[in-house]
């Protein structure tokens, strides 16, 4: 009887050993599942920020690109001449040509 006594004490400790490492795996899924949760929340909010970054993104170049198109119409030579012929320049059509030199200092 007592052989039998020892063997159902050592299968008992067994068990008891066994419980810790089962709550430990259970507790472990449960916290990784939360975890995931977060995690996966958090980058489905991100995705909706990158997405309208990413639309500002386009819309900053397109508007850039139709600036740029402007400033090269405006830095264009034709669109300087029409528009300072508007605010009354006019061109000299007038050429002075000297042919001698002329001294700098007359001697007296």
């Amino acid at each position: 009887m007592t052989h039998s006594t020892g063997s159902t004490h050592s299968v008992g400790s067994g068990q008891a050993r066994s419980t810790p490492i089962i709550i430990f795996f259970i507790s472990a899924i449960i916290i990784l599942s939360v975890v995931q949760t977060i995690v996966s929340n958090r980058l489905s909010t991100s995705g909706i920020a990158l997405g309208k970054i990413e639309d500002q993104i386009r819309s900053l170049k397109m508007a850039n690109a139709i600036l740029g198109e402007r400033l090269f119409k405006a830095s264009a030579l034709t669109t300087i001449v029409s528009k300072a012929s508007e605010l009354g320049f006019v061109e000299d059509k007038s050429q002075l040509v000297l042919t001698k030199t002329l001294p700098l200092a007359l001697k007296q």
